[in-house]
Order: structure tokens, then C-alpha cells, then sequence
């Protein structure tokens, strides 16, 4: 899973991302085609209890890849491809806002509201330029491909109008198979998206909510407050000062946590473990997937040969407290290709090598 932060000069983009990313007060300079990448693991405190109970030698948790884009800067020129090829590969992106103070970077009166529009411009425009450049290809490819070709050109020209009218890609009425065909192009405009908006300790705390915070509402974008300020303090203390400040300020987790698990709600993403002797695993699958399929991240052969899964919930392993006595309470089922993955499912898989 790879997410992108994405912001305008100033908005505190790169300070949020060396926060969540533990990075510190890590300098952030980047050439116009560069990010920052950073791999961070994901917190789960359901991993020691499963390595416990089965005696793993060692633990792996998930990860998420997180990219510090360049500052993105207004008048994109469609013909720019700079930041589609650097944040095309993000599964999401995370838009930051400045949202305190009075002035701007550019000294100039703070518009949380507009910098999220322009955002928004900056992407659609950029979005506009792929879907033009290719449509101009096609028009050039028609005659030795004509119904294959035809049928893109007709489904981009038609994302073209709606581009042009502001509508973005992911808000627009498109069948499955029309998405799909749409994959392959990246488009900003069709990647959940995370509003992280920068304020003061003080708006933290009383949860104020801005203009740019009910524009991401009415976009249904997920959005969630941030103070940078906050956090660099929070880094600084032991941990039961921390908890002290968290709850003062009404917050269930620092930064990190809080970001990461936004992103797994936006990305509609699940948890699900293997576990033996030598490995406690995490593996991350979007909600949805079948235990085939699951069995196919872990390995190939599994997808292939895949017989049948043994499963166990995480409440009732971490409640019983050994597979045992999973089993002697009726815990433990065989499930077949078809079946649904659960988040928190210990999974088992029976097949042919």
C-alpha cells in the first residue's frame, strides 16, 4: 500500500510526513520529479499475542509506503507530466492543508478552502493532459485498431467533458469494466483521497472545524486534524507523558497511528494473519478478497493448489489462548475458496504443492 502527500508550499507537507513517518526534523529537499519514500510498519498489538501463543521466532508486521511529492505549486500546464509520473503508482493520496495562522507562504490572507481547490484544479489538469495526449494517440491508431481503440477513445472522451466540468474521475457514473481500463492511465482524479489539515494546538483541541473541512465533506473526501506543533512535542516525551497529552487533547492516538489508520478505512483494507513456529505474520488485503485469493499474496503456490483454509478469529485465539483450545470449543472452521476474509483471521491453507 503506498500513499502520496501531496501540498501546496507551506502547508506543512513534508514536517506531517517526517511525523508520521518518524523522520524527525529530516531536511526535505527534492528535485521537481523526486519524492521521498519511507516504509513504515504498521502498528498492530495483535501480532506479539499471536507470536506468543505460537511460539514464533519472529514477528512481521504490515507496511505502508509512504511518498513526500514535490510542493505542488498553482498553473499546473497540462503538458507537465512530472507529478503524474511520481504520485501515479499511489494507491491514495493525502492532500495537506495549512490551516493556521493568519498569512499564507506568501504572505497572503490563509484560504484553507481555496488551497483545497486548487489542489483539486492542479490534479483535474493534470488528469486532463494523460487523457488528451492518449486520445490524440488514438485518433493516430484507428485505423489499424479500430473497435478496441474506438471503444477507449469514445470512454476518454467522454472522462475528457467530465474533467473539463470539474467532476472528478472517481465521482463519475463508469461500469467495472470501464474503471479497469482506466487503471492503467493513473489519473489523480480517481484515487481516494485524505484531507490532513495542519492546524493550531488550540483548533485541535476544540475541534474546530473550517471551511475546507465542509468542502471535503460535500467532495466525500475523508479528512482528519493534524497539529504538527503538537506532535513534534509529543516525540519528545516518555510514554506515559504522551498518554497524559493525548488525553488532554481527546485523542485516541498519536499522528502516525491516526494517519495510518485513516488510510486503511479510505483504502477499505483488512488485516489478516498466518502463524507458526518460525513467523507471526500480518498480511493487508482489501476488504472483499476470498481466501484463494488471500492464500495467493502469501504465496503462489497456495493460489494454485488451494484446497481448503483452516481459520481462526483473533478474539477467540487471544480469549482461548492456544489453538488447542480453539479447537476443543469449536473455533476453528475449513473454509472453502469462496469464503470472505475477515480482518483478524488466522488462516491456515491446506494445498497441493
Amino acid at each position: 500500500m503506498k500513499v502520496g502527500f501531496l501540498g501546496l508550499p507551506g502547508s506543512g507537507k513534508s514536517t506531517l510526513f517526517n511525523i508520521v513517518t518518524g523522520r524527525g526534523n529530516e531536511p526535505s529537499e527534492m528535485g521537481r520529479g523526486d519524492a521521498r519514500l519511507a516504509v513504515v510498519k504498521v502498528p498492530d498489538e495483535r501480532i506479539p499475542r499471536i507470536q506468543e501463543i505460537y511460539g514464533s521466532s519472529a514477528a512481521t508486521q504490515p507496511e505502508v509506503t509512504f511518498a513526500d511529492l514535490p510542493a505542488l505549486h498553482s498553473g499546473v500546464d497540462s503538458r507537465d507530466e512530472s507529478l503524474s509520473k511520481i504520485a501515479g503508482d499511489a494507491d491514495a493520496l493525502a492532500l495537506t492543508l495549512q490551516c493556521f495562522g493568519e498569512l499564507d507562504h506568501r504572505a497572503e490572507p490563509l484560504e484553507p478552502a481555496s488551497d483545497l481547490e486548487a489542489l483539486m484544479l492542479a490534479m483535474t489538469v493534470t488528469d486532463l493532459g494523460i487523457v488528451e495526449r492518449r486520445i490524440a494517440r488514438i485518433e493516430d491508431e484507428l485505423k489499424s485498431a479500430r473497435d478496441k481503440t474506438s471503444h477507449e477513445r469514445d470512454l476518454l472522451q467522454r472522462v475528457n467533458e467530465e474533467l473539463g466540468e470539474g467532476r472528478l474521475v472517481r465521482d463519475m457514473p463508469l461500469h467495472d469494466d470501464e474503471r479497469r481500463m482506466l487503471r492503467g492511465f493513473n489519473l489523480l482524479t480517481s484515487k481516494p483521497l485524505l484531507v490532513i489539515f495542519n492546524v493550531s494546538e488550540e483548533d485541535l483541541r476544540a475541534r474546530t472545524c473550517t471551511g475546507a473541512c465542509k468542502l471535503a465533506e460535500e467532495a466525500g473526501m475523508a479528512w482528519i486534524p493534524v497539529s504538527a506543533g503538537l506532535e513534534q512535542e509529543l516525540a519528545e516525551l516518555d510514554e506515559e507523558t504522551k498518554l497524559e497529552f493525548l488525553a488532554e487533547y481527546d485523542l485516541e492516538a498519536p499522528a502516525h497511528d491516526r494517519v495510518i489508520r485513516a488510510c486503511y478505512d479510505l483504502l477499505d483494507v483488512i488485516t489478516f494473519f498466518t502463524a507458526n513456529q518460525n513467523e507471526a505474520r500480518a498480511w493487508t488485503i482489501s476488504s472483499g478478497v476470498t481466501a484463494r485469493e488471500a492464500a495467493g499474496k502469501v504465496h503462489s503456490d497456495m493460489y494454485d493448489g488451494f484446497i481448503r483454509a483452516e481459520v481462526i478469529p483473533f478474539e477467540k485465539l487471544n480469549e482461548l489462548g492456544s489453538v488447542a483450545a480453539c479447537k476443543e470449543a469449536g473455533c476453528v472452521r475449513l473454509e472453502g475458496k469462496e469464503y470472505l476474509v475477515q480482518d483478524g483471521d488466522i488462516l491456515e491453507v491446506r494445498f497441493n504443492r
